[in-house]
């Protein structure tokens, strides 16, 4: 029978249950508004009789982008009603490398538009299809997928309660492999083309100087930050002009531009023609207003003093610059430009702390360390091989594992070279993050987190470093010595150390104070928007009213769980952690 009288767990079940979690309020997505192009009516009706049919996935081949968006939108805007759940848009060419998509990032911006808290979105992109599906269960979405050049970059968006629009200029034949598929083919309409040159000379010299831009910008679009970077308080003015033109038009992200295909072409032909030196000079002139746009955002994004909502708007900004930096970093690697490489590496840290990127953060830090090893700038290369091996950690497959040993182990070699204590911190957390994983002894490494934070004056990290070592030492069956070190005069606060506490106690039977310590972290956590490390206390407390067999506080529990699934837009029944 349940031994709740001796474990106090009725004032533990009352704390939990007085813990409440916001509740999901971002409404339905709609990407796809009013489009500017072109919609012919023998198309409209060819893509209403392929979807008449109940085809989940129907592939739209058409030459002209523009086009081909337009009537995918007024596909979309027309069917509204079909869609309560949303209706999302992904422009896989916007963010297209080297010829390939990615389907990873896709997903995560496509969780994320649905609601799904930062936290939840898992880093693997396997993770994240299933959650997506989980997600997309729950209600009747439209996702369009355009630029499509390779089947999977679409596929990875199909769920089985919703409806895909893909739209590609070549055809998908594998698409013909999924039974419920159906593909057309259509003709463009022919665009109005006439005199670029004549039309560009006719623009406003701000207008003709971001047109010039553009064409030299190695990414196909372009933010509002940006610009601003570039051209001032002129910016506003040339793009309006530019949209009133019809040459600029909006891209697949919210805020962000391009120019129309043909423009494109035009712009870049002209910029390739230009003489070296001043495309060298424009060059120049786009790196030095990306770092003033990602470094200020980096900066507010780490800030002691930045209220949530700036840091929030200040990651938003990082990951719509990220595939301009990344581009430019290849660009600019050619040319030797070593300080501003790493320099561009390290402003994206803040964004690969929050948000994984695994094509991206494996490309911008592998270039990062390279080019801070040409520059002899020790600190930067040994903190940028210590993100990639934690972030190689994260992603958890064994080939990112031992891609983080080798990282890692590069790291660990520079710390007598090391100038900055909180580096060494860093990297020797790192390095207990992974003996964890691999089952090894991480005390001795957990040790020098706190010694190394501690001599930073990294006061919130030397308490987490604490609370961690705690945890490994009661891993490894120390329990007097955690007890010691979590209790005493200097122990740390917060719901990491509640957490190890918690441990202790345990580990001793001494399942009140253990409930209490849980409870005490699942309210830390909440309090602070901690979500995972609430759902960890949670997982936590069931562990301990398990062991109580009491059924009334694990059903809490249980309950508990569900809530914290509905609250991250996950829903029920939500991927264990």
């Amino acid at each position: 029978m349940p031994n709740r009288g001796i474990s106090g767990a009725d004032d533990v079940a009352a704390r939990l249950a007085r813990i409440t979690l916001p509740q999901p309020t971002l409404p339905a997505p709609h990407h796809l508004g009013q489009d500017s192009g072109m919609v012919l009516a023998e198309h409209q009706a060819a893509l209403d009789e392929a979807t008449v049919g109940g085809a989940r996935i129907v592939a739209v081949q058409m030459a002209d982008r523009e086009a081909r968006r337009a009537l995918l939108a007024d596909w979309v805007r027309r069917h509204a009603g079909q869609f309560p759940g949303g209706q999302l848009y992904f422009d896989m060419a916007d963010v297209r490398r080297d010829g390939a998509g990615d389907p990873a990032l896709m997903l995560a911006h496509l969780l994320r538009d649905l609601g799904v808290w930062e936290e939840f979105i898992p880093p693997r992109f396997a993770d994240r299809y299933d959650a997506l599906r989980q997600v997309a269960a729950q209600r009747r979405i439209v996702i369009v997928v355009d630029g499509v050049s390779l089947v999977p970059e679409a596929t990875a968006a199909a769920c089985p309660q919703g409806m895909l629009l893909v739209g590609s200029r070549r055809p998908l034949q594998g698409l013909r492999l999924h039974g419920d598929a159906v593909c057309l083919n259509l003709e463009s309409p022919v665009p109005p083309l006439g005199d670029l040159d004549a039309l560009v000379s006719a623009l406003s010299k701000p207008a003709r100087a971001l047109y010039r831009l553009l064409g030299h910008l190695p990414a196909p679009t372009i933010g509002p930050d940006l610009i601003r970077a570039l051209l001032g308080a002129s910016g506003q003015r040339a793009i309006t002009e530019l949209t009133a033109a019809g040459l600029l038009v909006s891209a697949g992200a919210a805020d962000r531009f391009r120019l129309r295909e043909h423009a494109q072409v035009h712009a870049r032909t002209r910029a390739t023609a230009e003489p070296s030196e001043d495309q060298l000079r424009m060059q120049r002139q786009i790196t030095e207003a990306c770092l003033k746009v990602v470094e200020q955002a980096a900066a507010t994004c780490t800030s002691p003093s930045s209220e949530v909502a700036a840091r929030w708007a200040a990651l938003e900004v990082l990951d719509a610059e990220q595939h301009t930096v990344t581009q430019l970093m290849q660009t600019i690697t050619h040319a030797q430009w070593h300080q501003e490489v790493w320099r561009l590496a390290m402003a994206l840290r803040p964004l690969y702390d929050a948000r994984v990127y695994e094509s991206y953060w494996q490309e911008s830090h592998t270039l990062g360390v390279e080019a801070a090893l040409w520059d002899g700038a020790i600190d930067v290369q040994a903190e940028l091989r210590t993100q990639l091996a934690r972030l190689e950690l994260l992603c958890g497959d064994p080939y990112n594992r031992e891609r983080a040993e080798k990282a890692l182990a590069r790291a660990q070699e520079m710390l007598t070279l090391v100038s900055s204590d909180r580096v060494r911190g860093l990297i020797w957390q790192t390095r207990a993050e992974l003996d964890e994983d691999r089952g090894r002894d991480a005390v001795p490494a957990w040790q020098q987190v706190g010694h190394w934070f501690t001599e930073a004056q990294d006061h919130a990290g030397a308490a987490v470093a604490t609370a961690r070592l705690g945890q490994a030492l009661v891993a490894d069956g120390r329990i007097e010595e955690a007890l010691a070190l979590l209790t005493g005069d200097a122990a740390p606060s917060g719901a990491h150390a509640d957490l190890a506490r918690a441990a202790v106690h345990r580990a001793l039977g001494q399942h009140g104070p253990a409930l209490s310590l849980a409870v005490d972290a699942a309210e830390h956590a909440a309090r602070h928007a901690r979500y995972r490390l609430y759902g960890t206390a949670i997982t936590l407390l069931a562990e301990l009213a398990g062991e109580l067999r009491d059924e009334e506080l694990l059903q809490m529990c249980r309950d508990k769980d569900t809530e914290l699934g509905k609250a991250a837009g996950l829903g029920p029944g939500w991927p264990e952690r």
